[in-house]
């Protein structure tokens, strides 16, 4: 789904007509246009369409992401569905099949080690995880200055949080909770928080 699909498709869910959607922030006529792809839209003038009909960031990207992301980060995602349905499964032929398709691609160094842990996890071997990786895991994860508010840092501190020490994970989830007890995170930031807090909890019994 384009941009303009998309906006076309929220402004007929809310029952709006275009000069109701665009609220003067644009032309009607440049509007029309951009439902029809005909041409594009500034990021600010989206966002304030966005904004005005309080309508979840998170939830449109996702109707649109397939329409521009890379190759690359399709077949991240596809390998990412098959292995979920392999550990829902106990396959773990499967399993080891996606980790080596995983460790093909190109770059997504924040996919991989998630994978990574997690098959370890699911083999029962993080115990037997290099030194190298849990340093490398940690780094990626400290580079991201704004971590909180990034989707894929949360996401790597939610799978590999069996790499952490008990005082890291403490520190971690306590800037969290801090973080989206405000009424500013969107709902799929506060989804992905409750599952790192259910996580966080599995993961301090490895250290009882």
């Amino acid at each position: 789904m384009t941009i303009g699909e998309a906006l076309k498709h929220q402004r007929i869910r809310l029952g709006l007509t275009q000069d109701e959607m665009i609220q003067g922030i644009i032309h009607k006529s440049h509007y029309s246009k951009i439902e029809r792809g005909i041409e594009g839209i500034s990021a600010e003038s989206l966002f304030k369409i966005l904004f005005a009909h309080h309508i979840d960031v998170d939830s449109f990207l996702e109707l649109i992401k397939n329409e521009y992301i890379s190759e690359n980060e399709k077949r991240a995602e596809e390998l990412e569905n098959k292995v979920r349905i392999a550990f829902n499964t106990s396959d773990k032929n499967e399993i080891e099949n996606c980790l080596q398709e995983v460790l093909k691609l190109p770059g997504n160094k924040v996919f991989k080690y998630r994978i990574i842990v997690a098959i370890a996890a699911f083999r029962g071997q993080l115990d037997e995880l290099s030194v190298g990786i849990k340093e490398d895991i940690i780094k990626e994860f400290t580079r991201h200055d704004t971590w909180l508010g990034d989707i894929d840092a949360l996401r790597l501190f939610g799978n590999c949080m069996q790499v952490f020490t008990e005082k890291q994970l403490n520190n971690c989830i306590s800037q969290i909770l801090k973080q989206y007890s405000n009424n500013n995170a969107s709902e799929r930031m506060i989804g992905d928080c409750k599952i790192v807090c259910v996580r966080m909890n599995d993961s301090l019994n490895l250290f009882l």
